[in-house]
């Protein structure tokens, strides 16, 4: 994803990146985030084992992707829309099946393998 969004193929795009982690620990390229948000990357971190001091998102990036739709905070658009998805076998197989009831084709989500 880093390679993507420091590439410069998203530039001009909206682009939101959900980027899950266990703890802030493990929160990966956490020093970038100011750098390609100033790239037009909005980026979502969740984690699911967040401690007290955490307040940003907990849980899955599944489950905050499917809770930023259903409350209209989501910006999937079906005819456009597409995903690029790195990560734990669950969490594609749940982000996709949050696109499919959107509407987005599963041929429009690139994958890692």
């Amino acid at each position: 994803m880093r390679a993507v969004i420091e590439s410069g193929a998203l530039d001009g795009k909206v682009s939101r990146l959900y980027l899950g982690a266990r703890t802030t620990a493990a929160l990966a390229y956490e020093d970038r985030f100011d750098a390609w948000r100033k790239r037009g990357v909005e980026v979502v971190p969740v984690l699911s084992r967040a401690g007290d001091g955490w307040a940003g998102r907990g849980g899955y990036v599944q489950d905050a992707l499917r809770e930023d739709e259903e409350r209209g905070e989501g910006f999937v658009l079906a005819a456009k829309h597409g995903a690029l998805l790195c990560g734990q076998k669950e969490m594609v197989q749940g982000v996709r099946e949050v696109y499919a009831g959107l509407g987005v084709p599963e041929e429009r989500t690139l994958l890692n393998f």
